[in-house]
């Protein structure tokens, strides 16, 4: 299938957009993604991948979840919800992403009645084991939202692997999960970026810190 042609409006707007990101790389500054739990991708349009299927809800709209953050403060309003337990199959969020640096942020549990509310994680990069995120839940009946639990600045640049898994021997693990975030270098993100704006009619820039 041919590509469908940007309107001469959007193809400007490309264009701008690319020498503005010129500008800036030649700074040494890198392009932030956004994965949302939902949307997916939004340069790529990718989707992470939640196994099991069946133990994974869409938490904004779960009326029988026990945990109800406010939509308002999420991502896109959205955010997947699992509970696992000890002997379950391994619960896992798939994301492949191409980009130096990766960062997953949470929703974060307190004290919800009924519910179980502690947060147990462990990631893996590229089948490799790279660290573990504890939260134990406190007195407050506040979720905390935007919490990071696993960030890497100095990844080789290239494809990656992301898993993130619920884990506990002996009590159960409860999953918000939100969003996650890739740096993508400049050569990449011009691949990407005239990709999407051949294919789709649309075009992101968003500029690291």
């Amino acid at each position: 299938m041919i590509p469908k042609p940007c309107s001469a409006f959007l193809r400007l707007s490309c264009i701008l957009s690319l020498l503005v990101f010129e500008l800036s790389t030649a700074r040494g500054a890198l392009v932030n993604v956004t994965v949302d739990d939902q949307n997916g991708d939004e340069i790529t349009k990718a989707l992470p991948a939640y196994s099991p299927a069946a133990a994974w809800s869409q938490g904004a709209s779960c009326s029988g979840c026990l945990a109800q953050p406010d939509p308002s403060l999420a991502l896109d309003n959205t955010w997947h919800d699992a509970t696992f337990a000890p002997g379950d199959p391994q619960y896992t969020i798939e994301v492949n992403f191409t980009g130096a640096a990766v960062y997953a942020f949470f929703i974060i549990a307190n004290t919800v009645e009924f519910a179980t509310t502690l947060t147990n994680l462990s990631f893996a990069l590229d089948g490799s084991s790279v660290g573990t995120f504890v939260h134990a839940p406190t007195t407050s009946t506040q979720y905390e939202y935007n919490v990071p639990g696993y960030s890497n600045a100095s990844l080789k640049n290239g494809d990656h692997t992301f898993v993130i898994s619920a884990v506990g021997a002996t009590n159960d693990s409860l999953v918000l999960f939100d969003y996650l975030v890739y740096s993508l270098d400049h050569i990449n993100f011009q691949h990407f970026a005239h990709a999407t704006c051949l294919t789709d009619n649309s075009f992101i820039v968003k500029l690291a810190n």
